[in-house]
């Protein structure tokens, strides 16, 4: 069966949905932004990229398989080689798109290119409340190993997040 989804490398082309997904409030509960970027900002962002050992992350659009659409991003961030782990992220951008199980399909896809990299464990932080974000990254395998001692903005509130992980080379 075909995958829905596939990865692609983030390049320019791409810099102008990628601030409009950045700059949108809905998508901010999953992250820790809470400003809006400049298209210069993403530009650079993308042109940092292309050095994944010095940049630290790497960032791939999520596109529809049929239309090549572009209907996302998926990202390893805060990369220790040393260690061989990062952190994962992912946004499906529009509400249309979610609850399809795409973004799973991008998290396995990711794991595999962070096994590429030589990275062995994969970590994500979830806002608490994020009830889609916890059931994703439990369906992948990844459990829960504690608190950050980094504390989020919500609403005039702070609150801290849960920390997951998975191996993801065996």
């Amino acid at each position: 069966m075909t995958s829905p989804i596939y990865i692609r490398s983030i390049d320019i082309p791409d810099a102008l949905i990628v601030m409009n997904w950045e700059n949108n409030p809905a998508n901010w509960d999953a992250s820790d932004n809470k400003s809006e970027y400049q298209l210069f900002d993403i530009v650079r962002m993308i042109e940092e990229n292309q050095d994944i050992q010095r940049a630290k992350q790497a960032r791939w659009i999520i596109c529809d398989s049929t239309s090549d659409k572009q209907i996302g991003t998926v990202d390893i961030f805060d990369i220790d080689f040393d260690k061989k782990e990062a952190f994962v992220g992912v946004l499906i951008a529009e509400k249309e798109n979610r609850q399809k199980g795409l973004a799973s399909i991008a998290i396995e896809l990711v794991e595999n290119e962070g096994v590429k990299l030589g990275l062995e464990r994969l970590k994500c932080v979830v806002h608490p409340g994020n009830t889609a974000s916890v059931q994703l990254f439990e369906k992948r395998g990844f459990v829960k190993i504690g608190e950050t001692d980094r504390q989020f903005l919500n609403e005039g509130v702070y609150l801290e997040a849960s920390i997951y992980e998975k191996w993801v080379k065996k």
